[in-house]
């Protein structure tokens, strides 16, 4: 079964407003990145984050490595697909190539560390307690990935305005323009 996590935890505190509720066409963000793993394949999807049906983050601040590292404590191992909730034009077929490609742990778009199609394993999940305990943790998904070799599929082709993830106001705008 393919885990979909939303990563949600954040305090949105660039944008002004929890980016989960903005509303596109009626629909939360929230709601559209839940269908979009559910398209994607997803037999589960879980969300990090305190809000109703999260998973409360154990590492306040400890941001996206937190989210995911949270979450394992909870959901099975298999092949996990890692989204954060702040990618409006995200679509299954920006997915779909992520979870083809199996050969290493973890896979993600060149240059753009989430989304990401992460295997959960006893050794993944060895990292991910690591670098949540260690003293000054790196705690960042580039940290993450690296310590999981992950492959960096080439972006040939792929319209990367459909990764393009909103922060701010301004880039909530610019993304639904």
């Amino acid at each position: 079964m393919i885990v979909g996590l939303v990563l949600a935890g954040g305090l949105s505190s660039r944008m002004g407003e929890d980016k989960a509720m903005l509303r596109i066409d009626g629909r939360s963000l929230l709601e559209m990145t839940i269908r979009t793993l559910w398209d994607a394949g997803a037999g589960g999807v879980a969300i990090s984050g305190t809000r109703a049906g999260g998973i409360p983050d154990r590492w306040p601040g400890a941001g996206p490595v937190g989210g995911i590292a949270s979450a394992m404590h909870g959901q099975p191992d298999g092949e996990w697909l890692v989204v954060p909730v702040d990618m409006p034009r995200l679509g299954s077929e920006v997915l779909a190539p992520l979870l083809a490609e199996r050969s290493r742990a973890a896979t993600h778009w060149r240059d753009h560390p989430l989304p990401m199609r992460l295997t959960m394993d006893a050794a993944a999940r060895e990292v991910l307690d690591e670098l949540m305990t260690r003293p000054g943790r790196a705690c960042s998904i580039a940290a993450l990935q690296a310590r999981l070799g992950a492959t960096a599929l080439p972006l040939d082709g792929l319209d990367t305005r459909l990764l393009v993830n909103c922060n701010t106001p301004d880039e909530w705008r610019e993304a639904n323009a």
